[in-house]
């Protein structure tokens, strides 16, 4: 009898697959674009909903939201329905790509065999080689995500820049309407950071206000290159996510959102910004900016003379907070947990289950859900294969975003900095999940890809006006 289920069963499965790769290729057989732009928003529909179906308290600590809980069941099967989405959109990418006969954009080749080489090194080589091997159908969503954003037009990017503003701007409205609702899911009341009139961190409903950062910064860096039509919904939508990113209390992140900005500005507004500062006819910006560098000088020379910086100093290691901003807020002691892990097993690592709950319980640790450190976290996960791997893959996303920086109008930069900055201190390249980090890096490779082909023109352009001034 259970032979006959089990052949069964394979039976209608393989008459799944073949309905869903038919559907899929009639679905783009006659679409130029297809819905991959699109699956940003179900991914932070789930972020919200399991967030809001946990009933979590994180009022007096926040380490509690990096200890999973039991799911509720209407979570888990959102979260299979939206696997189903993100599934069939990519994969109907991929093979509209294979059978179509007509003349596609090429695809960025050296991103691509990045992107196969980083899956081989920190997915496939540790799943199985690894000194605790483990396979999931988990491990491939960010890797067709990633294939399938590799195969976006100009037209998708843009589309695709819009529904991670919109989504993330819906996020971010209802993260806000539960402060009314429910302040203790989403709202520390137990902390003091460098703002001294704030005793309050916003989490929102992200994993951590440290999640919520980036996804604020993210959406600022959309919201700039594509605003809103209309002027009140833009300015609603600028003070949401300036406010979401101010009460995260996340110096990290409000570093990383200047120097986002700064890209832009650079990229985007270049030219402009060259012409002010060198126009002596107008030379107000060029007064304000010598005065405002001089202003800080002075305000330094004050500070370093007056300011009685060493007991300051000393003072502040011998706090609290003094002493979780040098220990990186504990985030030293897992670094030595991931090189021990690393020195066990060199070459492949511990395997993909390093930081589940069995790990933490064995280290006494149960808010380590991953090293804290890309670089860490690959080394101890897929070791030194993996590394390699990974530093391989940060060189490639460095070229192809500074190669589309100028075309993009510094977006792809931007996008690039706020992932290296998260880099140090989180795991924003993982592919072991398909999540809210995963979103910034997708969007990513989706305006590289699109872009690639503008900036080989623009740099075919640029020999042919130089040589001629050559001559």
């Amino acid at each position: 009898m259970s032979e006959i289920l089990f052949g069964l069963f394979a039976l209608i499965s393989a008459l799944v697959v073949v309905f869903v790769i038919a559907l899929s290729i009639h679905w783009g057989n006659k679409r130029e674009t297809g819905l991959v732009p699109y699956v940003f928003y179900p991914v932070m529909l789930l972020i919200v909903v399991t967030a809001i179906l946990s009933n979590r308290d994180i009022s007096g600590n926040e380490i509690l939201l990096t200890v999973q809980t039991a799911r509720h069941p209407a979570g888990v099967w959102f979260g299979r329905l939206t696997s189903l989405f993100v599934i069939f959109a990519c994969g109907e990418r991929i093979l509209h790509r294979l059978v179509t006969r007509e003349v596609q954009k090429p695809m960025p080749m050296l991103l691509f065999w990045a992107l196969l080489i980083y899956f081989l090194t920190n997915i496939l080589s540790p799943a199985f080689l690894g000194s605790h091997t483990d396979v999931s159908h988990e491990y491939l969503y960010m890797f067709l995500a990633g294939y399938a954003g590799l195969l976006m037009t100009p037209n998708e990017v843009d589309k695709s820049i819009m529904s991670m503003r919109n989504a993330t701007l819906l996020f971010l409205v209802f993260s806000a309407a539960v402060v009314a609702w429910n302040p203790n899911m989403v709202l520390n009341k137990n902390y003091h950071g460098l703002l001294p009139f704030l005793s309050v961190r916003y989490a929102g409903l992200a994993s951590h206000a440290n999640s919520l950062a980036p996804m604020a910064v993210a959406f600022l860096l959309c919201l700039w290159s594509k605003p809103y039509a209309w002027r009140s919904l833009n300015l609603f939508a600028w003070a949401l996510g300036l406010g979401s990113l101010l009460l995260t209390q996340s110096k990290t992140n409000w570093i990383a959102c200047i120097l986002c900005f700064a890209c832009i500005a650079y990229f985007g507004f270049r030219e402009q910004i060259k012409e002010r500062l060198f126009d002596y006819r107008r030379p107000q910006l060029s007064i304000i900016a010598i005065f405002g560098f001089i202003l800080m000088c002075v305000l330094g020379m004050l500070l370093v003379m007056f300011g009685n910086i060493d007991a300051k100093l000393a003072r502040f290691a011998s706090s609290s907070e003094g002493f979780e901003l040098l220990s990186l807020t504990g985030r030293d002691v897992i670094w030595q947990v991931a090189v021990q892990e690393w020195h066990k097993s060199p070459v492949f690592g511990y395997g993909l289950p390093l930081w589940d709950d069995a790990f933490r319980l064995s280290i006494g640790m149960p808010y380590a859900t991953h090293a804290h450190s890309q670089f860490y976290q690959s080394l101890a996960s897929a070791g030194t294969v993996g590394a390699v791997g990974l530093v391989l893959y940060v060189i490639v996303l460095l070229y192809g975003a500074a190669r589309t920086a100028k075309a993009s109008k510094g977006l792809s930069m931007a996008l690039f900095v706020l992932i290296a900055s998260r880099s140090f201190s989180e795991v924003p390249l993982s592919l072991a999940g398909f999540a809210a980090e995963a979103l910034t890096h997708l969007l990513l490779l989706i305006i590289v890809a699109a872009y690639y082909p503008t900036a080989d023109r623009q740099a075919v352009r640029a020999r042919k006006v130089r040589v001629p001034g050559m001559a």
